[in-house]
């Protein structure tokens, strides 16, 4: 197969389903058909509201999810809250948790009982549901590039066109958080095991499956216990997700993309059953944590840190680089000081292993807070502004200047050491105020962070990372369903027939069977034609990269 942007013309398809990824996946949002916050003033619902003086004071709460756990200190320690409070003339509370059910049920309670968040940063499937249930704002008239030019260096117009329209519900009803311009997806193996077996970084996919027999059945952390599996994910208790790397081995490079003028939809192609087969007989050698389709959010990932695990698959820049705290490898060193984990890529000759990135969180505000207090409402867009400015950035990933860092201009030099006693000594709880830009590149702001700490392994790593390709994403804020239907409840019964195939609850070899019912009764065939529409009359990749 062949992958290229489509310049316009004819496009087929290929059908298939894209899957919900573990963890934070992609969000579906809406397509680029509506104009940005920038739009002339006869394209905006209403005028923005004017200047708010902050001569009034608010009790302001967001919903947000953590980073990797955290807690927040007494309000005398809390130098993020004092900083906000005092600078915007309100009383911030933040209330956390980690993302995934248990996060998306709290706040579907707050909405239901009428007590919804001042705002909330959640996935973008649950912001699509919100708007589609009339109970969030339209937000164009408060974010406009005068109001916060901040954000707008994270985020472009083309993100805006997909956010801003919802299966055909009125536009500007979310908006997404930054996020990272440059993808670091891979997959991450215990090299201090490897070399206690004896074995190399895998290079390909036969030596990746070796790998995960060795670290099931030889032992590799020395313990003398039958207790270490090769490989894990989570599946949330939902999904066959992309981590699994039998889907690139079988030529899927992404969860959908275009190739060769169609659209390929990975999850309900003619040969997924391939994958799953797959997937089923990995499993069935007894080399998979057996726990990997209960796992939730990033259950997985603490696997591979407290040494349960092998190998799992894993985003960001900094999951493996030793002058990072809170990275993957420094928290197992806490546990086994000789730890080591390090990227690797079992399909050097793939056209990708990764997807380009997308923003998989939204922020969204209740409709009648807007309508009735909107003061407030642009109260808390300066907040968010103020958290994407290079001040907000620092002092919320950092702490404050020349205390955890020395700043000249635009280079930054951090005081690592200081950085982690303050979290240390504080509930770590700048894993909880970075939830507004939670990205690894500052470049869209003009700093340069400078580490001491950083190691030549570390840009190794940076580095290795880099090389790694990369396909076009072409789900996510850029396609959307017909008027009237909705892609979770298409996605929930694929993934439902996915985990049924690889349980064993279902025949393989029914699969076109399965896959006709996806494409009928479920609307299949509906989506992705629209999918496809919408796609040749935006001039194809070209138009919405």
């Amino acid at each position: 197969m062949r992958i290229k942007p489509i310049a316009g013309g004819s496009l087929s398809i290929i059908m298939g389903a894209m899957l919900v990824l573990t963890g934070c996946g992609k969000s579906e949002p809406a397509p680029a058909a509506n104009p940005s916050p920038d739009a002339s003033a006869s394209t905006q619902p209403s005028e923005a509201p004017k200047t708010d003086d902050m001569g009034k004071k608010y009790d302001i709460e967001f919903f947000v999810p953590t980073g990797t756990g955290g807690s927040l200190p007494s309000e005398d320690k809390d130098f993020v809250k004092k900083t906000i409070d005092e600078k915007f003339n309100v009383n911030l509370k933040i209330t956390h948790m980690a993302a995934g059910p248990d996060s998306t049920n709290k706040v579907n309670v707050r909405f239901a009982s009428n007590t919804p968040p001042d705002l909330a940063v959640v996935g973008g499937r649950d912001s699509q549901t919100y708007a589609k249930d009339g109970l969030v704002a339209d937000l164009r008239p408060f974010m406009t590039k005068e109001a916060m030019p901040n954000y707008y260096k994270w985020i472009s117009d083309n993100e805006f066109k997909g956010y801003y329209t919802i299966e055909g519900v009125d536009d500007g009803l979310r908006a997404p958080t930054p996020f990272d311009l440059t993808a670091y997806s891979a997959w991450y193996i215990r090299k201090d095991w490897l070399d206690k077996l004896g074995l190399p970084v895998p290079t390909n996919y036969e030596e990746m499956l070796e790998a995960m027999r060795q670290f099931t059945f030889n032992d590799p952390d020395g313990n003398g216990k039958n207790d270490t599996y090769g490989f894990t994910t989570s599946g949330n208790g939902a999904n066959v997700g992309f981590d699994w790397p039998h889907w690139v081995k079988n030529g899927f490079y992404a969860s959908m993309y275009i190739d060769e003028g169609k659209l390929v939809d990975a999850g309900s192609h003619p040969d997924t059953v391939k994958v799953l087969q797959e997937i089923k007989d990995t499993i069935a050698e007894g080399i998979v944590d057996p726990n990997w389709f209960l796992n939730k959010g990033s259950e997985h990932l603490n696997k591979i840190i407290e040494g349960k695990a092998g190998i799992v698959k894993a985003g960001g820049r900094d999951f493996a680089l030793e002058s990072v705290e809170t990275s993957a490898v420094s928290r197992a060193r806490q546990i086994n000081p000789e730890a080591d984990i390090v990227p690797f890529n079992p399909f050097p000759d793939a056209k990708g292993i990764k997807t380009d990135p997308q923003g998989s969180f939204g922020f969204v505000v209740p409709k009648q807070l807007a309508e009735q207090e909107p003061d407030k409402v642009k109260r808390m867009m300066a907040i968010l502004d103020y958290l994407a400015s290079p001040e907000g950035f620092l002092l919320t990933h950092y702490g404050l200047e020349n205390e955890s860092y020395t700043r000249e201009g635009n280079k930054v030099t951090l005081k690592p050491d200081v950085i982690q006693k303050i979290n240390e000594e504080n509930g770590k709880f700048l894993q909880i105020y970075d939830f507004f830009t939670r990205v690894s590149d500052t470049s869209p702001i003009g700093l340069e962070i400078i580490n001491p700490k950083e190691t030549e392994r570390d840009r190794a790593i940076v580095e290795e990372l880099l090389s790694y390709k990369s396909v076009p994403y072409t789900g996510g804020p850029y396609v959307t369903p017909p008027a009237g239907i909705n892609i979770a409840d298409y996605r929930k019964e694929m993934n439902s027939t996915h985990a049924k195939i690889v349980f064993g609850d279902l025949p393989a070899d029914k699969w076109p069977e399965y896959l006709e019912e996806l494409m009928t009764k479920h609307k299949g065939r509906e989506i992705f034609e629209n999918y496809t529409k919408q796609i040749r009359e935006g001039g194809g990749f070209d138009a919405v990269k």
